[in-house]
């Protein structure tokens, strides 16, 4: 790192969403949820539907969002603490 340069800790929230996949019908679409509970009125049940639960966060970088496992493998990434993520910005 340059003299000039000086890193700066930058913080984003995760997200999680709740999506339901029905198992026994490829065609039908994914939905959250809240979703499924408004439309069919009760919550999904086990041996044909699955909750998937998917942490997201946004990429201080590009602005992009990202799967928390994606995070990882970033040279910038610095930690998770409760909901948020850490990474480095230098700036020059």
């Amino acid at each position: 790192m340059s003299a000039s340069a000086v890193e700066k800790y930058v913080y984003g929230p995760i997200r999680s969403v709740n999506l339901v996949i029905d198992l026994e019908d490829p065609l039908s679409p994914e939905l959250t949820l809240n979703e499924f509970i408004r439309l069919n009125g009760v919550p999904p049940s086990s041996p044909r539907y699955r909750i998937l639960e998917l942490e997201l966060a946004v990429c201080p970088e590009d602005r992009q969002p990202v799967l928390l496992a994606e995070c990882g493998g970033c040279p910038k990434f610095v930690k998770r603490s409760k909901r948020h993520i850490c990474c480095r910005r230098i700036l020059v």
